[in-house]
């Protein structure tokens, strides 16, 4: 699995209204992007991606929005209903994630075209 496109995938997405998670692999990497956002510690992995997301859910629950990025990602994970099993690679991408998340805006800025 090649770990920066499903980053890159979630940032560009983010440029758009209205967009949703598509795979398990965005899920997971948008839950490794909140989890530094929020400045909490590397999520533990859970069996099922349900569990994941109610956990990172919980935990941004009540505390201040850090970005716009942070809600739009917050949105489309939200958004994401598919039953999903966490493999050893998939909590690998959410560490990868987290790790290479930088500030609070996405890494990929879209070109500005005249």
């Amino acid at each position: 699995m090649v770990f920066f496109i499903n980053k890159q995938a979630i940032e560009i997405k983010s440029q758009f209204q209205g967009i949703l998670l598509t795979s398990i692999n965005e899920c997971c990497c948008a839950v490794g992007i909140l989890a530094k956002m929020y400045g909490l510690p590397m999520p533990k992995k859970f069996d099922t991606l349900k569990d994941m997301k109610e956990d990172i859910l919980k935990q941004i629950d009540g505390r201040p929005v850090p970005s716009e990025y942070a809600l739009k990602i917050t949105n489309m994970l939200d958004g994401y209903f598919k039953p999903e099993i966490i493999t050893n690679e998939l909590y690998d991408l959410l560490q990868y994630a987290y790790n290479e998340q930088n500030g609070l805006e996405p890494a990929y800025k879209a070109p500005a075209y005249r």
